[in-house]
């Protein structure tokens, strides 16, 4: 873009920067961003997993030929009732007994979803757990996280009232009406209201399988192997390090985001913001709409400093010349180890 000489900062013209300073992060290629994107694919791959041995299992438990014929009667008698399809199911490994919260010896068991939003802790705790960073809501916002920007949502909701409000003892916030609104408006795109894919329905039918018996998961306990349970295990740990990975970038993005707001404070011109954004280390392409014309002065301000500090925020990928070095050092210690 041309060089724009001697613009005079205020709030009404920082603010716009700062947010397109987070909008160039969110962009920007790290080692975060990826371990967020590689989390995703590996927890798909392990979902798909785990419900192809929930399906094993299910059948042994409720045999398809008893399913079909309660569903025949169930044609044929409008009073018996006994069949239907479910997503979340509660495990139970008979032969295995561990120590519950209060150290008495229960056998080993667990509640497993498949739900978009279902617990990710493998237990029977909520399902959305009021901000906490551990609940199914930020799984699904994780997972859908480009589609709801794009429509312009902010998936990162939870996690940015999280980190903001660390030190309050009520970390969930409930009457922050931004947060509050962030919330809603996510849960109306989730469910389709707008318009779109019902992506909450859609998981539901995905791993849906027949069980017979009433009422809720604990009153009809599975009962599965060990290995078998270990596989839902690693589904629900699969999809903890998708809220994990999305709360670490999230984290390093703020963190740059706040660095960045304070020092724009000090700023007096837009030649110091460009000077910042054009540093090899940051590489931003400032949107043109966010400025205006207005003359001022200049102060003294070290950008490198500021763009040192915030290049050695979040994980950064290695270069090419790095990972090249770093293979003939390995090389050369194989070689030593040897003679």
């Amino acid at each position: 873009m041309d060089k724009v000489k001697e613009v005079k900062l205020n709030a009404q013209i920082r603010k716009p920067i700062v947010v397109d300073y987070r909008k160039h992060l969110e962009q920007e290629d790290s080692l975060d961003k990826d371990n967020f994107f590689e989390a995703r694919e590996k927890a798909t791959s392990a979902i798909d997993s785990a419900f192809n041995t929930a399906k094993v299992v299910l059948n042994r438990a409720y045999k398809p030929v008893d399913v079909a014929d309660y569903k025949r009667l169930a044609k044929k008698y409008s009073s018996v009732d006994a069949t239907g399809k479910d997503s979340c199911f509660f495990m139970s490994v008979p032969e295995e007994t561990v120590q519950d919260e209060y150290d008495d010896e229960v056998v080993k068991s667990k509640h497993f979803s498949f739900k978009l939003d279902g617990s990710v802790q493998g237990d029977n705790r909520s399902r959305y757990g009021s901000g906490s960073s551990n609940n199914g809501k930020n799984f699904a916002y994780g997972m859908y996280r480009e589609e709801m920007k794009g429509r312009g949502l902010n998936p990162d909701c939870n996690i940015e009232n999280d980190i903001n409000n660390k030190d309050s003892i009520s970390r969930g916030h409930s009457n922050n009406p931004y947060l509050s609104q962030c919330r809603n408006d996510n849960q109306y795109y989730l469910e389709g209201k707008g318009g779109t894919t019902n992506h909450l329905e859609s998981w539901k039918q995905q791993f849906a399988l027949d069980i017979i018996g009433t009422g809720g998961c604990k009153s009809r306990a599975i009962p599965c192997t060990n290995t078998e349970f270990n596989q839902f295990e690693i589904m629900i740990s699969a999809k903890q390090n998708v809220v994990r990975c999305h709360e670490k970038w999230i984290a390093s993005i703020l963190t740059k985001t706040k660095l960045f707001d304070t020092a724009i404070k000090q700023m007096r011109t837009f030649n110091q913001v460009e000077a910042f954004a054009v540093h090899p280390k940051i590489n931003w392409t400032i949107s043109p709409e966010i400025l205006v014309a207005k003359t001022g002065t200049d102060v003294a301000l070290s950008i490198d400093t500021l763009a040192d500090t915030i290049s050695m925020i979040g994980e950064a990928k290695p270069t090419r010349d790095q990972k090249l070095e770093a293979r003939i050092m390995y090389e050369k210690a194989q070689v030593s180890s040897v003679n």
